[in-house]
């Protein structure tokens, strides 16, 4: 009987135990649905008040948010939509009075608005884009580069650029969500200021002072008011090309931050100009642009990354690119002036450039290796992945049907660290097996999780590796179909654990 009363005893003990521990890690280990990290950028006060108002979220381009995105998807819900190539990026608007918010995109024919929830993606209207698309455009990655930066302001405004001019789209009735799409404006770049009749906008971003900055491939650079009445403009060396947005820094600083296929620049917008002046914080540095090939991914020569802005407060600053060398290193500039004591790192081409280090995706022997999607950045650690394709094609198009399939897609993903002690950058993981072929990789503080559009065993997957290790999180089957190719589109990140994203052929959401 004894015996018996202390087998029961140590019984109950240990399921008091386990049931503790099993509460105790779910409450641990779950994240919470936002979290103040302290690495947050300012806030621009005139963007929505949305979870992802622009491309790369915020003007920095961190492409990194505090909201929470799904963390167990075993019971995941998944939706898609079908539309057109060229949903390279979404908008999610600020909230209405009953608090709904919608969806706003662009691919290359239409502008829409799309209902979402845990229900489904739905239409609520799309308007045909005014500048007379054909049906070989549709499939063009060198015109569709010129709708993928979008945003929407504070009042709910939708901007998007498209080609020679950029176009502002409202709700037709004032805080109707479901209302109509009504074409507010239209602006369009005085002929005297282009080089050639093919030059078009790639970039878009907003400044602190609520002014649209845009960028040319061909490097004229300019703010436009939100109105469209007040236009100032520079313009790069013409023999400099642009195939990536720009990143722009808090009020106080004016900083617009621009890569060519040359060098990497600063230009300070001061209210009323925009200047290279040193006296007034603008400057220019050189970096390894490389050789011209670009492999079937890359869109254009030098970085082929949007610049993407590190630290904030009190924090070292910087802005961070890849570059173009053969074996491709990513790049930390000084983003304000240089430290005093400084000199200037072996092998680097500039002094500003505070760490160069080679991205090789954990494998040293590696002579190759590149990258045309946009760096992801929290605090001061910063991810890569690779577009790398393992079949040599110079065709855009062709290289996007190539990275559906395993035995061509790329393979890699490299974290790095800054040592603001050390004032080193390190590499804290390699993930060599994991693909995201040709998708913009996005981050959340609370979940500590990074994820992409990725492919395993010619499948379309959604897939989330841990921040800190580059390990699995999980692995959400998509399908095998083209439908699901994410085609250059950015993986973004909403308030209800939700993931959205541009497709070859529409656009789709995976909510926990």
């Amino acid at each position: 009987m004894k015996r018996i009363a202390i087998f029961l005893l140590l019984l109950l003990v240990i399921l008091y135990t386990s049931s503790c521990s099993s509460v105790d890690e779910k409450v641990y280990f779950y994240p919470p649905a936002y979290l103040d990290d302290g690495n947050e950028p300012p806030v621009n006060p005139f963007l929505a008040d949305s979870p992802w108002p622009m491309t790369h979220r915020n003007p920095y381009c961190q492409d990194s948010t505090p909201y929470a995105g799904p963390y167990d998807v075993s019971k995941g819900k998944f939706f898609h939509l079908e539309g057109l190539p060229g949903a390279i990026t979404l908008a999610f608007s600020g909230p209405y009075s009953d608090g709904e918010r919608v969806i706003w995109g662009a691919d290359q024919m239409y502008v829409y608005k799309v209902a979402h929830s845990k229900h489904g993606l739905k239409y609520i209207d799309r308007v045909k884009l005014p500048y007379g698309a054909s049906i070989t455009d549709v499939f063009n990655p060198d015109v569709g580069i010129s709708g993928a930066y979008t945003l929407i302001d504070k009042d709910n405004i939708f901007y998007v650029p498209k080609l020679q001019k950029i176009y502002a789209y409202s709700d037709s009735v004032t805080g109707d969500p479901y209302s109509k799409i009504k074409l507010l404006r239209t602006f369009k770049i005085p002929d005297s200021l282009l080089i050639s009749s093919d030059e078009k906008i790639v970039g878009l971003n907003i400044t602190y002072d609520g002014m649209l900055v845009a960028v040319t491939d061909r490097g004229l650079l300019f703010t436009l008011s939100r109105d469209f009445r007040h236009l100032y403009y520079f313009r790069f060396s013409t023999d400099e090309e642009i195939s990536n947005s720009i990143a722009v820094d808090v009020d106080e600083e004016g900083g617009i931050y621009v890569v060519t296929s040359k060098k990497m620049y600063r230009v300070q917008w001061t209210g009323n100009s925009l200047t290279l002046d040193e006296n007034e914080g603008g400057w220019t540095a050189n970096y390894d642009t490389g050789p011209s090939y670009l492999g079937g991914i890359r869109l254009g020569k030098g970085s082929g990354t949007t610049p993407t802005l590190m630290g904030t407060g009190d924090q070292d600053k910087f802005v961070v690119i890849t570059d173009g060398d053969r074996v491709m290193h990513i790049v930390l500039f000084w983003r304000d002036k240089i430290p005093d004591n400084w000199k200037q790192l072996p092998g680097t081409k500039d002094k500003r450039i505070a760490a160069q280090v080679k991205v090789t995706f954990g494998n040293p022997e590696t002579d190759e290796s590149t990258t045309d999607q946009s760096l992801v950045v929290r605090g001061y650690g910063v991810v890569v992945v690779s577009n790398q394709l393992r079949a040599k094609t110079s065709s855009k198009t062709l290289g996007i049907a190539f990275s559906g399939i395993s035995k061509f897609a790329p393979r890699g993903a490299e974290k790095f660290v800054w040592d603001p002690v050390k004032k080193e950058l390190y590499s804290q993981w390699a993930n060599r097996d994991v693909s995201f072929p040709n998708g913009i990789p996005a981050m959340s503080a609370a979940s500590n999780l990074l994820y992409d559009v990725g492919l395993k065993n010619n499948i379309w997957v959604w897939e989330a590796l841990d921040w800190d290790t580059g390990k699995e999180a999980f692995s959400f089957e998509l399908g095998p179909y083209p439908e699901f190719n994410s085609a250059y589109a950015g993986t973004e990140i909403g308030m209800s654990r939700n993931l959205v994203s541009g497709t070859i052929f529409g656009l789709m959401s995976l909510y926990e």
